[in-house]
């Protein structure tokens, strides 16, 4: 009898820390991984291919893969145009070179920014990107914060916040998190269950936790005792984009600061998950874990 192959799994942004962890979980679990970055590692390796979502891509950097799931997205464009050519429609050029190189599955690492309403650009162009995967009978994958480890992206400009002499926090705010463990697990479910249908599935617990619950969690974590204030955020909005024009350096982007104010409503796909045995733990049973996220 013919010896079975065992799936290859592609990551994509092998470099970020989504993507990092997520190799490290597949690689324990026992699973063949190729890491797609966007320059040559130092040392040619038969597990490390070049990608880059703003150039043209070579299906045969897919060449034994079965299964992809793409988190790249370059955050370093800072204009809209640019950075819809280099994350859109790179992630579209992507998901139709995998596809069309024979790659059975595709799992595309959006955001629990992206439901329909947002008004944030991050959000709006993970939806483009979702409905293109969709459309291509897919599956589309929602994290909330994702809290239990180094701290890194959106968390980590929390983190810096929560340091301050006076913690700004934004009222009836929240936010949908996620143990970093719960999502490696459920990644390790997502490429190893070929049942999964196309869907949207939100990886987060249930109930959403208080912005200002998590500010002062933060704050606690680096004994910075000073005391929340509530601030309005349309005005800090306006001084964010006229500082943007002003190419002054801030601590957070205002695109950024819409995905705090307007958070998702819901966690979608929440059947699916439970159909596969996904379960996520509350931020309250584990709130002195320390943060980071997207």
């Amino acid at each position: 009898m013919a010896k079975k192959t065992q799936p290859v799994i592609g990551v994509t942004g092998s470099n970020g820390y989504l993507g990092r962890s997520l190799i490290a979980a597949l690689r324990a679990s026992s699973l063949n991984v190729v890491e797609y970055r966007r320059t040559s590692p130092t040392a040619p390796s038969a597990s490390v291919r070049v990608l880059n979502l703003g150039e043209p891509i070579d299906t045969h950097v897919f060449k034994g893969v079965s299964c992809v799931v793409h988190t790249a997205w370059d955050l370093r464009e800072t204009d809209p145009r640019r950075a819809w050519e280099c994350n859109v429609n790179g992630s579209k050029r992507l998901l139709e070179a995998a596809l069309g190189a024979g790659v059975q599955r595709f799992i595309f690492i959006s955001s629990m920014s992206a439901y329909f309403g947002t008004k944030q650009d991050y959000g709006l162009m993970k939806l483009a990107v979702e409905r293109a995967v969709l459309e291509s009978h897919q599956i589309v994958v929602r994290p909330g914060l994702v809290y239990g480890g180094e701290a890194g992206g959106m968390v980590l400009t929390l983190t810096n916040l929560a340091r301050l002499p006076v913690i700004p926090v934004f009222r009836g705010t929240h936010q949908f998190t996620l143990h970093i463990d719960d999502f490696l697990a459920a990644m390790v479910s997502l490429v190893s269950d070929a049942s999964v249908p196309s869907s949207v599935i939100g990886l987060a617990y249930e109930s959403p936790t208080p912005f200002k619950e998590i500010m002062q969690t933060l704050a606690a974590q680096s004994g910075n005792t000073a005391r929340t204030v509530t601030v309005p955020w349309h005005p800090l909005l306006g001084l964010l984009r006229i500082g943007e024009r002003l190419r002054i350096p801030l601590p957070v982007r205002s695109d950024s600061l819409l995905g705090l104010v307007r958070p998702a409503p819901m966690v979608p796909g929440r059947d699916v998950a439970a159909s596969i045995g996904l379960t996520f733990r509350g931020f309250s049973d584990d709130a002195g874990a320390t943060f980071s996220g997207l």
